[in-house]
C-alpha cells in the first residue's frame, strides 16, 4: 500500500474517532451515576451499568408521549416539506418559459438571507389568529416550503430529469402531474432521501419553536422534555444523558436505513449548476 494512502486512512480514522467520541461519551454517561459523570480523571469505561437514570426518567417525565409527539411532528413535517419542495423545485426546473419564473426564483433564494428569528413573531401571531397554538399543525406547517429545499430539488431535477423524457411523456398523453409523479420522482429518489434526512434532523431537534408554541405537557416534544429536566438548583445530568441517548437513537437508525440514498443524493451533483 502506498504511503500516501496509509496516511490518508490514518487521518480519516483519527477524524472518525474524534467525531464519534461525543456520541460515545453520551452513551456511557447515560449508564453512570451522576457523581461518576464528573469524576477526575474521567472514567471512559463504566464499571457497572447504572439503569436508574432510565427508570427515574420514565418516572419523572412522560417520555413515551413526548417520543410519540416528536415522531408525529417530524414525519409530518418531513413529508409535507418533501412534497412542497419537490413540486416547487420541479416546476422551476421544467417550466423555464413560465412568466416571472426568474424573478420568483430570485425572491425564493432571497428569503434564505432572512434570519429565522425575524419571522418568529409574525408566524406566532398568525398561528394565534388561526387558533393553532399548542397543536401539531403549529410544528408541522411553518417552514415546510423552505428555500433551501426548493433550491435543492430544482438543482436535482435539472441534473437528473432530462427534458426529452418530459417531452416524451407529454407526447404519450401523460398529464403534467403524472409526469412529476411517474417520471421525475423515481429519478429524484436519492435527492429526496438526502433532503428528507436533513429536514428530519432539523425538525427532530427543534427546541426553540417548540418552546414557543407548545403550552401543555401532553404536547411536549423530546427536545423540550429534555430541556425542562434542568432545574434552578440542580440538574439530573444522568437523566439528561439517558434522555438524549434515547432521542438520538431514531436519527441514527434513520441514517443507517437510508445512508445509501443519502450518500447518493449528496454526491450525485445535486448542487451542480
Amino acid at each position: 500500500m502506498k504511503p500516501s494512502r496509509i496516511f490518508t486512512y490514518t487521518a480519516l480514522s483519527a477524524a472518525a474517532l474524534l467525531f464519534a467520541f461525543p456520541m460515545y461519551w453520551l452513551v456511557i454517561s447515560a449508564f453512570k451515576p451522576q457523581d461518576q459523570i464528573f469524576t477526575s480523571p474521567p472514567q471512559f469505561f463504566p464499571h457497572t451499568l447504572y439503569l436508574s437514570n432510565f427508570t427515574e426518567l420514565f418516572e419523572h417525565t412522560n417520555l413515551p408521549r413526548s417520543f410519540a409527539n416528536s415522531v408525529i411532528i417530524a414525519l409530518g413535517h418531513c413529508t409535507l416539506a418533501l412534497c412542497l419542495c419537490s413540486l416547487a423545485g420541479y416546476a422551476f426546473a421544467v417550466y423555464p418559459e413560465a412568466p416571472g419564473r426568474n424573478a420568483l426564483f430570485a425572491f425564493v433564494l432571497g428569503t434564505m438571507m432572512v434570519p429565522g428569528v425575524v419571522t418568529l413573531i409574525p408566524v406566532f401571531i398568525i398561528l394565534c389568529k388561526l387558533h393553532a397554538v399548542n397543536t401539531y399543525w403549529a410544528m408541522i406547517v411553518p417552514g415546510a416550503a423552505n428555500a433551501f429545499g426548493i433550491f435543492w430539488m430544482r438543482q436535482a431535477t435539472l441534473q437528473s430529469v432530462h427534458r426529452d423524457l418530459v417531452h416524451a411523456a407529454r407526447i404519450d398523453g401523460c398529464s403534467e402531474f403524472g409526469i412529476y409523479w411517474r417520471v421525475a420522482l423515481p429519478m429524484l429518489r436519492p435527492s429526496l432521501a438526502a433532503l428528507g434526512i436533513l429536514v428530519l434532523i432539523g425538525n427532530w431537534n427543534n427546541l426553540m419553536w417548540a418552546f414557543i408554541v407548545l403550552r401543555e405537557e401532553r404536547m411536549y416534544t423530546l427536545p423540550l422534555t429534555i430541556y425542562l429536566l434542568q432545574g434552578e438548583m440542580r440538574t439530573p445530568f444522568g437523566q439528561v444523558m439517558a434522555a438524549s441517548f434515547l432521542a438520538t437513537l431514531p436519527l441514527v437508525i434513520a441514517f443507517l436505513l437510508f445512508q445509501r440514498q443519502f450518500i447518493q443524493g449528496i454526491s450525485a451533483g445535486a448542487l451542480k449548476g
